[in-house]
């Protein structure tokens, strides 16, 4: 019922709208864990080819945490998920109760703390 009444808003159906494309846009980490690891290299070496490419030519570094060679992607995800994700995803799923999405979230932090404990700056542990 109480989500009724706030949909009865204009206002507050737009500011909804919103924050589902915000969400959608930033949703990686409450992806299930092969799909966020995935993404999370694409996204990684899209950051560390604009770092390559403002070295190359001279520019002022805008992400200097992405230099391929120093970068940890499991601290990347880990401040990613502390800074982003974790409030805007708890007031959503108060919202609309999405356990699947949380589950998964807690899932991927869970992988790369694990990853981070080992000091390994990849995407996945090396074969055993």
């Amino acid at each position: 019922e109480s989500i009724k009444t706030v949909l009865r808003s204009p206002e507050n159906r737009i500011l909804i709208k919103r924050m589902l494309i915000k969400c959608a846009d930033i949703s990686n980490p409450c992806r299930p864990r092969e799909q966020c690891i995935e993404w999370a290299g694409r996204i990684s070496e899209e950051y560390f080819a604009q770092t390559d490419e403002e070295r190359r030519q001279g520019l002022p570094v805008v992400m200097p945490v992405f230099d391929r060679n120093t970068c940890s992607i499991p601290k990347s995800q880990l401040s990613f998920i502390d800074y982003f994700i974790i409030d805007m995803f708890d007031a959503w799923d108060a919202f609309a109760d999405l356990p699947n999405l949380m589950e998964h979230l807690n899932n991927n932090i869970k992988y790369w703390k694990g990853l981070d404990a080992r000091n390994l700056r990849v995407l996945r542990p090396p074969p055993e």
